[in-house]
């Protein structure tokens, strides 16, 4: 397994420097879990995706807080495959095959506006759950990995979904309530 155990029993779990949101619809399904067909593939891709869109979406204030260029160096936004998320310090938090996500999100996020902060985070996430798709997808025939893609393509991706949500400045007013919230 390659992440630390949250216990599901509350709706947001805190432990140790990391904070995930959890919630008791999340489906059970193992982190050692390596889909092997299209349909299977495709539903750990939505999963990981929604736990990211939780991030930009309702959580992008905890998303944004997290990632504190002063609190530690080369964060990562992890999507699991049960719709949760996780930002943690980049390191071996993954098995060996499997591709790592992008290190040092919180890097240039001072040096930024904030929606075009998120937007870079989301292109990135988007660019991780393309690969681990395709690295699951890569015993799939070259019919069965076209269905993928075009299943894969007909979801808007992550980058999209954040400047449907953030018109103009409302990313500015939900971070400064998450800051009023803490």
């Amino acid at each position: 397994m390659f992440r630390r155990v949250v216990p599901s029993s509350s709706s947001s779990a805190q432990n140790g420097d990391m904070l995930r949101r959890v919630t008791t619809s999340s489906p059970l399904i193992r982190d050692d879990y390596i889909p092997r067909t299209v349909e299977h593939i495709f539903i750990n891709y939505r999963l990981r995706r929604v736990g990211m869109l939780r991030a930009f979406g309702t959580d992008v204030g905890t998303l944004y807080n997290l990632c504190d260029p002063g609190y530690k160096e080369n964060l990562s936004l992890y999507g699991y495959p049960d719709g949760t998320w996780d930002v943690q310090e980049a390191r071996m938090l993954l098995p060996p095959n499997l591709p790592e996500p992008t290190v040092g999100i919180n890097l240039a996020r001072d040096r930024m506006r904030a929606i075009d902060w998120v937007t870079v985070v989301a292109e990135h996430c988007d660019s991780w759950l393309l690969s681990l798709a395709f690295l699951f997808g890569v015993g799939l025939s070259h019919d069965d990995r076209e269905r993928l893609f075009e299943r894969i393509n007909g979801l808007p991706t992550l980058a999209e979904k954040v400047k449907e949500y953030y018109p103009g400045q409302l990313i500015q007013s939900r971070i400064q309530q998450a800051n009023l919230e803490n």
